[in-house]
């Protein structure tokens, strides 16, 4: 039984979104990145993107308290965040938030989501192939947010759902 709700982000979540944010990439992101990178993070990281794509976040909440959230930061069909509060893993948020996600990106006209994830983050790749993404590609860049070198994979699920169907 789902216990949270799925909805559009307000401008009173966003000092949750950055808490939330700050802890899950405390865990899932920051025992594979050099103390330079932890440096480079805050709670207003999040916070501030949050104000800046607002209306491109949906959040996942119970009484008024959030749970996780993902954005497409762009309005396309790029998802750039899933975060989940630490203390609510494997509860089925990042599901029913990447499943938003998608339902979103969908009714953009887009036929699939792309997301990429940190190679060594393990448990975010495993929940993503258990979606039914699909590897893309592999790559290692310079992550100028983090001021240093990231590999990560690019991933794509074919939608199976269209505009039409949700409108």
């Amino acid at each position: 039984m789902k216990t949270f709700e799925i909805r559009s982000a307000r401008s009173k979540d966003i000092p949750q979104i950055g808490e939330v944010g700050l802890a899950s990439w405390k865990r899932g992101i920051g025992p594979h990145v050099p103390q330079v990178a932890h440096d480079t993070m805050s709670k207003a990281s999040f916070t501030d993107f949050a104000s800046a794509c607002l209306d491109q976040i949906v959040v996942a909440v119970k009484e008024d308290r959030v749970l996780g959230f993902a954005a497409t930061e762009h309005a396309d069909n790029f998802i750039t965040d899933l975060w989940i509060d630490p203390d609510y893993e494997s509860s089925g948020l990042g599901t029913a938030l990447a499943e938003e996600a998608e339902r979103r990106i969908a009714a953009r006209g887009y036929h699939t989501a792309e997301i990429s994830v940190l190679i060594q983050n393990e448990r975010a790749l495993g929940l993503y192939h258990h979606m039914r993404y699909e590897d893309v590609r592999e790559a290692t860049k310079f992550d100028e947010d983090l001021n240093c070198e990231i590999t990560y994979i690019r991933l794509r699920k074919h939608l199976p759902f269209y505009a039409e169907e949700i409108a």
